[in-house]
């Protein structure tokens, strides 16, 4: 690692509520274990956790180039976690997800989906293996492990999150929370589903953060050192306003500033802006995020989810940022159908237009529907259109174009115990 600058002053949070985005305040899933006195001890008082998930993904591209893909699949994982002896806890959590074939026969190769189950159409690994030691205010968690941060999250959107292999530490005081890590591999989707270095030519990414939270107010910011790739400072801020009984409105900023280091050609800015309308069951809301890059540069979008408060399911404020700049709009709306006697449900539609200054331009469309009536199980659908069609630049004398368009279809249905 070249360098680790350590910035320390508060500024800002954004918490989406859809899951899709966390770029929340310094979350790094960590829990205080139960306090045992001897070694036997902790793992006998040990807790086994564990989700099971069912899903099922189908996808049809506009382009006749590419067939209709789908497939159905199994998974989920299982974890043991120690109690904490002298401050020390041990973790374990084994991920798997394996492909179901179609009752007609096995699907051929061409038209099945990998998204779910990996080019093998399945994968078993060992996903959290870690050693923490808690002393009051003060956690450290070295190994693989679930972590939040705006640039590197679990973005759990198939059927495991993704995990990083690296050192966690984290230091709260009163409404403060001071966080830094070194990570050097992660696996999930985008990674397919192994372990991989995080930086094909660089060690690992550093990164220090502070962050503030009370009832109202979400703030931080985050220093990012990707080796031989980027120097990355992140900021963002949200407020909450309670305006009559039922009725909020909350307001988030957020910035990114990239610099590209060995001239990795990851050079840009992000600035964003979004407000959030709740009344009751009814939420709705409207973002904003632009992102500039110089003709020869891109936006590094992060390993997971993303920062940009734009992200659909899909698209994200930061993807088509390559040699061009960005302007991205989100319109949302959902209700919580508990009022009307369904608990546990609820239902929205997102929409996002991403325009490139001369190239690029798409749009996406999600429709979820939601049900969890209980902490042991829910179910989600989610319909996702996108309309993604764009210049080729390597052949742009001829006008070529390149049509991404979509529709997908995904089903997850979870028991967790």
């Amino acid at each position: 690692m070249k360098k680790l600058i350590f910035l320390s002053f508060a500024t800002i949070a954004y918490l989406q509520a859809e899951g899709n985005i966390d770029t929340q305040v310094c979350k790094s899933n960590i829990e205080a274990p139960k306090s045992i006195n001897s070694i036997a001890d902790a793992f006998k008082e040990g807790k086994i956790t564990g989700q099971i998930r069912a899903g099922y993904i189908w996808v049809e591209p506009s382009s006749d180039s590419y067939p209709n893909n789908y497939t159905t699949a199994i998974g989920g994982e299982l974890k043991f976690e120690t109690a904490s002896y002298l401050g020390f806890s041990a973790g374990v959590a084994f991920y798997t997800s394996h492909a179901i074939m179609g009752l007609s026969g096995d699907i051929d190769d061409g038209k099945f989906n990998t998204s779910l189950a990996s080019d093998d159409k399945y994968y078993d690994l060992l996903g959290e293996a870690y050693i923490n030691y808690s002393y009051e205010s003060f956690n450290i968690r070295i190994g693989r492990q679930l972590i939040d941060t705006p640039y590197a999250d679990s973005d759990d959107i198939r059927m495991t999150p993704n995990t990083f292999e690296g050192v966690v530490a984290s230091y709260g005081i009163d409404n403060f929370t001071l966080l830094g890590a070194y990570l050097t591999r992660w696996q999930g989707p985008d990674a397919q589903y192994k372990f991989e270095d995080l930086l094909a030519d660089g060690d690992g990414v550093a990164l220090v953060a502070l962050t503030y939270a009370n009832d109202d107010l979400e703030a931080g910011i985050w220093y990012y050192n990707a080796d031989n790739t980027a120097d990355i400072i992140y900021a963002d801020i949200s407020k909450n306003f309670e305006i009559a009984n039922d009725t909020t409105i909350k307001l988030s900023a957020q910035f990114a500033n990239q610099s590209q280091i060995d001239d990795s050609g990851i050079d840009g800015m992000l600035y964003g802006a979004m407000v959030e309308f709740g009344y009751k069951g009814l939420s709705a809301s409207i973002a904003y995020d632009k992102v500039d890059v110089d003709d020869d540069s891109s936006y590094f979008g992060g390993f997971g989810g993303g920062v940009g408060y734009v992200n659909m399911f899909e698209m994200t404020a930061g993807a088509l940022a390559s040699f061009e700049d960005i302007d991205a709009w989100k319109y949302s709306i959902g209700y919580d159908l508990s009022s009307l006697g369904c608990d546990g449900l609820n239902m929205s539609f997102d929409y996002g237009d991403f325009k490139g200054e001369n190239n690029h331009e798409a749009k996406e469309y999600n429709f979820t529907l939601a049900y969890a009536p209980s902490d042991s199980w829910d179910l989600e659908i989610v319909y996702d259109k996108i309309d993604d069609v764009h210049k080729n630049l390597a052949e742009d004398e001829n006008n070529a174009l390149i049509d991404f368009s979509l529709d997908r279809v995904l089903v997850r249905a979870n028991y967790n115990f």
